[in-house]
């Protein structure tokens, strides 16, 4: 039998080769919202198709590296600690922002620069860039991001009948279609009409908010451990709302829920385009802030947000949200750098 203990017992020693050429990635976690992270300088991409099949690829949990929610392209850009920040999904789509993203990208940039401040260039896809201040925090490992204030969500992610509001907090009312097995259902299949609250923070958020304008479901949103019924029920809430919705929201829209009845704001988000509840959404707690503060549950200042997800499975964990009296918006939190490698260039169509 051959023994694995060492060389000088006569153990058969194994030796990985080094892989001197490739595309070098780290991946990145903000409270298990994850990011695989591309340094453009060093591993350019041509077009952004190759940056699209790469995306649908590399993100694959079967014949990729999986476990990401996200791809970002970080590249500089003409100015002094300028740079493009960029975000691809599953499908290899282009979405607009990423405030946990963002939060990955300053950590990423202050291990390789020697800069404390940069200006991260976002929502490319709109043919717009918006400018976002990103910086290192006073406590080590620590990073802000300065969102701006809020917004109305544009016309082209919003098909009104009327006139866009001047306030950047839009109330609608929409029918929900409820499944049987809903709480109140009876048995029976029905509607309900809801009062959301839409707001854009880098992406377009459509927040209801427990007994007020939506259902009091806070024990069942919000169990204190994780239960299929839950996952299933805000699962269900935002594929049938952007389903249903299509012809008002033609490219998506993020649904939250948040719970106010305590003293530390709750929600939760399906996240648009990958289709799913992530753990924790960045801005989804920027817009879930805001809408909870223009309706005075919440007061302008910092305020802790509980992604309730990331808390069956890291309990206490929040994102800090900065409202200031003007406006404007900053999140906080701690990103965490989980590994790094390199995958191989492409070999075949059949190798991404």
């Amino acid at each position: 039998m051959t023994s694995l203990s060492g060389p000088e017992v006569g153990i058969a020693s194994l030796s990985v080769p080094e892989v001197t050429t490739g595309i070098r990635y780290d991946k990145y976690t903000m409270l298990g919202n994850t990011f695989l992270v591309i340094d453009e300088s060093r591993s350019p991409f041509a077009e952004d198709g190759v940056r699209s099949e790469f995306a649908r690829w590399v993100l694959d949990d079967y014949f990729g590296i999986g476990g990401s929610d996200n791809l970002l392209f970080i590249a500089p850009a003409s100015g002094e600690d300028v740079f493009t920040f960029r975000i691809f999904e599953q499908d290899g789509s282009e979405t607009l922002s990423c405030g946990n993203g963002l939060l990955a990208a300053g950590h990423f940039l202050s291990l390789r620069t020697d800069s404390s401040t940069w200006t991260l260039l976002t929502e490319l896809p709109s043919g717009h860039p918006r400018p976002v201040r990103v910086s290192t925090g006073e406590e080590p490992g620590r990073i802000r991001v300065d969102m701006g204030p809020p917004r109305t969500v544009p016309s082209e992610l919003h098909h009104r009948t009327g006139r866009a509001p001047i306030q950047p907090v839009e109330s609608i009312k929409l029918d929900i279609p409820l499944p049987s097995h809903a709480p109140g259902a009876g048995g029976r299949p029905h509607q309900e009409l809801w009062t959301g609250h839409l707001v854009f923070t880098g992406e377009p958020h459509l927040v209801f908010i427990c007994g007020r304008g939506a259902p009091a479901w806070e024990e069942l949103l919000f169990p204190p451990e994780r239960t299929d019924e839950s996952v299933a029920l805000l699962d269900y809430l935002g594929r049938v709302i952007n389903l249903r919705h299509k012809d008002r929201f033609p490219h998506g829209v993020h649904v939250n829920i948040v719970g106010a009845d305590g003293p530390t704001l709750r929600y939760r988000t399906w996240e648009r385009a990958i289709d799913k509840e992530t753990l924790a959404c960045g801005t989804g707690a920027l817009a879930c802030a805001h809408v909870c503060a223009s309706q005075g549950l919440a007061r302008q200042g910092s305020l802790r947000l509980r992604p309730h997800r990331a808390n069956w499975h890291r309990p206490g964990a929040a994102l800090h949200v900065s409202m200031s009296a003007q406006g404007g918006l900053e999140l906080g939190g701690r990103p965490t750098l989980v590994c790094s490698g390199t995958v191989p260039e492409r070999q075949s169509p059949e190798h991404w």
